[in-house]
């Protein structure tokens, strides 16, 4: 078997070549077409593959296969001698990403000895877990802080290759199991480590590095940042959000979180205060419809069908009724889905759950409840009234037990 020449391992900027097809196998979704040299990434430690063209065909895929690599095409190319053409804005992305990474992992590893345990680059932000989980926010901007003053810097990315043997006793950042030749990227005074993916030739190529958000979990903490054109992008968008926000509220760009933290808290009260007076409201609203509900076997049954904007109302006004003597309420409340809420005074004779499990299997449906309340809903609109009519014969024929005890 042959060995595929890597052409970024030495040359990140190369966005285009000449090569030689070997030869070209089916593949599920097109073809494999392995060449003597390329410059396309394969998917590999974190990084996503090139995309870009061979012989002006789309390559959808670069894959590692060890001493060789395969280039999936949609179709084979017809002559030997091949032009490959790489996406440059993506490649180039990657490669912000990459080293930024690298710098960022360093510096975690320099203010509090946080060590990176993987990392993944993905099509909006990246990740790196730390392998630790008490990382507060004094360390990440330390870490972010120190990663960018590298970048301003201007420092030098190196590529260099050493035996195993050679780059085991190194200062490596990562200790490498590699054998043979390792590849080393090194930023100047920095950071040093084993690494097969494509890098910028110096810290400033890589843009701002901009740490997005912080996840905890056990024993871990997953740090999203980006670099770079991501970054700027980014940056973009949250100074129009915050812009507009600002815009809104009349006020200062850095009076907004105050502001809406306010308005939050007022938010919050007042929706408070609402559900207190639709509490107030259900409980006469209740008392009025037991005024007026006929009398079956003793007990006073509310039927009523709701409008769909009334669901909240009607559930209130079923807990409300079951405040009240003698009381049982069949509430419909129209809308996709449909509910219904079946409530009794406390301790009543009726089994709520049953009857309302009883009413959705027949008319469709679900839901399911205890002796005094029960909720469901899902059935068809139009048959809401007969459902409420069938729980309410249900009812009738369990109140000719005594009520209570």
């Amino acid at each position: 078997m042959t060995k595929t020449e890597r052409l970024y391992y030495t040359d990140g900027y190369l966005r285009e070549f000449e090569a030689r097809v070997l030869r070209s196998e089916p593949a599920p979704n097109g073809f494999k077409v392995y060449l003597d040299r390329t410059a396309f990434y394969p998917a590999s430690g974190g990084q996503p593959t090139d995309s870009g063209t061979i012989a002006g065909i789309q390559v959808l895929e670069a894959v590692d296969e060890g001493d060789e690599i395969a280039h999936i095409l949609r179709q084979a190319p017809e002559a030997e001698g091949v032009r490959g053409r790489i996406d440059w804005a993506r490649r180039f992305d990657h490669m912000q990403q990459h080293t930024g990474q690298h710098v960022l992992s360093a510096a975690f590893e320099r203010i509090g000895s946080y060590k990176t345990v993987s990392f993944h680059l993905g099509e909006e932000s990246s990740t790196i877990d730390l392998d630790s989980d008490r990382l507060g926010s004094r360390q990440l901007e330390e870490a972010e802080d120190a990663a960018n003053q590298v970048v301003f810097e201007n420092r030098a990315v190196r590529i260099s290759f050493q035996a195993a043997g050679e780059a085991s006793r190194l200062e490596l950042r990562k200790p490498t199991s590699r054998e043979g030749e390792v590849r080393l990227v090194e930023v100047e005074g920095f950071d040093l480590s084993a690494c097969g993916g494509t890098h910028v030739s110096r810290t400033g190529a890589i843009g701002l590095i901009l740490v997005r958000k912080v996840e905890r979990m056990k024993g871990l903490t997953r740090v999203e940042f980006m670099c770079g054109g991501r970054a700027h992008r980014q940056a973009r968008r949250d100074f129009r959000v915050l812009s507009e926000a600002a815009r809104l509220f009349s006020a200062a760009l850095d009076t907004v979180p105050e502001l809406i933290a306010k308005q939050s808290q007022e938010l919050r009260e007042g929706i408070r205060g609402r559900e207190k007076l639709l509490a107030r409201l259900a409980e006469y609203q209740a008392r009025e419809l037991w005024q007026a509900a006929p009398v079956i076997d003793g007990r006073r049954v509310v039927r009523q069908v709701f409008l769909a904007e009334e669901s909240a109302q009607a559930k209130m006004l079923a807990h409300a009724l079951a405040k009240l003597p003698l009381a049982v309420a069949l509430l419909g409340v129209k809308g996709k889905p449909t509910a219904l809420f079946f409530a009794q005074t406390l301790g009543g004779p009726s089994e709520m759950g049953s009857i309302l499990k009883q009413t959705v299997t027949k008319f469709g449906g679900k839901g399911g409840g205890g002796r005094d309340f029960a909720q469901g809903g899902g059935l068809e609109e139009s048959r809401l009234e007969e459902a409420l009519a069938y729980a309410q014969a249900l009812v009738a024929g369990a109140s000719e037990a005594e009520f209570g005890s």
